[in-house]
């Protein structure tokens, strides 16, 4: 029995997907839920498993292609004889009946033999000629020399286009609808006259229209994952007024917890302390939270954090859900898994939509500051900066004082179309007053 492999629907936005790579080839005997290819959506990257147990007998998409969902990638025979290559045809035996071109032969007339020749007693009468021969005997299927047959046509007449110039079924099919009469070869095209040869050590010129790529320089197709997040990013450019505003953060606090934290085996990174304190200061302020639809504004009761995650294909955005019902090692246990499951590929499409707001950590190198781009349809992008140690001027017992903090520079961004600079100074303000109280708990 055979069985399609087809382009799955990867997510509810998922309309197609590329083929990237094919792991296996016709004539493979696969095993269930063995890997078969490598697809990419606009969303992720996933590789298709095979359904059954079989040998591939056609693959019907070939790598690059672009494959709406539901459509046939492969089939599959899943009969136990699959697993065995199939006998090599016979060789065709022109001498015996029953070979392709058998039925060929037969449609041509005999030869008669030439008379012998005996002393002549009167003047020798001349011998008739023989009947023209059509040719040499080629061979043709028996499709092919059924049609001859039914139609009494002479195959030596027929141009052929198969291999070695035999006759195919489209061969004679056309053929017929000239009427039986052979192609009229066109005639060739005038040639220019072709350039000087180039002088010994020099590059012969480009052809006309030809991009010249300097030596040296590599040329890299976009992936689909890159072209979505080029086409993503213009868009939010094109779209949304785009304001930044930046606070500096004394992270001295957050330090301390973490350290002691880690002291009773609990791994803390920075981020999760960010996203808790966004969350905080999204409860008062709310249109930090928000979507444009039409010419309205949409305030979204649920709180869903994007977090931006560099991957070696590109940079996606995975959400967590309800991330507000979290607790601060519940963020960071949800980070975690994002992460892991980003660089191995395991991101099901629908975990990358639904965000609502979106923070950006660029890593332990991440320099000072950025301006992030938003995340549409979001309002709002929280980018971490590096942290580094600084001296900075603080009050102690009433007096000025210079000491070393680890210090760390916050920006958001935000659609001036909904958020205005009151709303979005006044909601990095509170930002930065959660992370420098260091109020948090477990």
């Amino acid at each position: 029995m055979r069985v399609d492999v087809v382009m799955p629907q990867l997510g509810e936005s998922v309309v197609e997907g590329v083929v990237v790579k094919w792991l296996v080839k016709v004539g493979d005997t696969v095993g269930r839920d063995q890997p078969l290819l490598e697809i990419s959506t606009d969303k992720v990257d996933a590789e298709i498993p095979s359904p059954e147990a079989g040998r591939i007998v056609e693959i019907l998409a070939k790598e690059g292609d672009t494959v709406p969902i539901q459509e046939i990638l492969c089939r599959i025979e899943t009969e136990k004889e699959a697993a065995a290559p199939p006998p090599p045809p016979e060789k065709w035996d022109e001498e015996e009946e029953g070979f392709p071109g058998a039925m060929a032969r037969k449609t041509a007339p005999p030869i008669p033999a030439a008379p012998r020749e005996e002393p002549p007693k009167e003047a020798p009468k001349p011998a008739p000629a023989p009947p023209e021969r059509e040719g040499p005997r080629v061979r043709i299927s028996p499709v092919v020399a059924k049609m001859a047959a039914e139609y009494d046509l002479a195959i030596s007449q027929i141009p052929g286009t198969g291999i070695d110039g035999r006759v195919t079924k489209k061969d004679v099919e056309e053929y017929l609808a000239r009427g039986g009469r052979e192609a009229v070869p066109a005639p060739p095209p005038k040639r220019k006259p072709a350039p000087a040869p180039p002088a010994p050590g020099e590059k012969p010129p480009p052809a006309p229209g030809e991009k010249v790529t300097p030596e040296g320089d590599r040329v890299i197709p976009f992936t689909p994952i890159r072209k979505m997040i080029a086409e993503h990013m213009v868009m939010s450019k094109r779209t949304s007024p785009h304001v930044h505003t930046f606070a500096e953060v004394d992270m001295h606090r957050v330090v301390a917890f973490r350290a002691a934290k880690k002291k009773e085996g609990v791994s803390l990174t920075y981020l999760p302390f960010v996203i808790w304190a966004a969350i905080e200061a999204i409860r008062e302020f709310p249109v930090l939270n928000a979507q444009v639809v039409g010419e309205s504004t949409v305030l979204k009761k649920a709180i869903h954090i994007g977090v931006a995650v560099d991957t070696e294909r590109g940079l996606i955005v995975p959400v967590i859900r309800n991330a507000d019902e979290k607790s601060l090692l519940g963020l960071a246990k949800a980070v975690e898994d994002l992460a892991a499951r980003a660089e191995a590929k395991k991101i099901l499409p629908d975990e990358l939509a639904g965000g609502t707001f979106t923070v950006s950590n660029p890593g332990l190198k991440g320099n000072l500051f950025g301006t992030p781009i938003i995340n549409q349809p979001q309002v709002g992008i929280l980018r971490m900066g590096q942290i580094v140690k600084r001296p900075v001027v603080v009050e102690a017992r009433g007096e000025d004082a210079i000491v070393i903090r680890p210090m760390m520079y916050l920006c958001l961004g935000y659609d001036h179309r909904v958020v205005d600079g009151v709303a979005g100074n006044s909601f990095l303000f509170r930002v930065r007053e959660i992370l420098e109280a260091g109020e948090f708990r477990l």
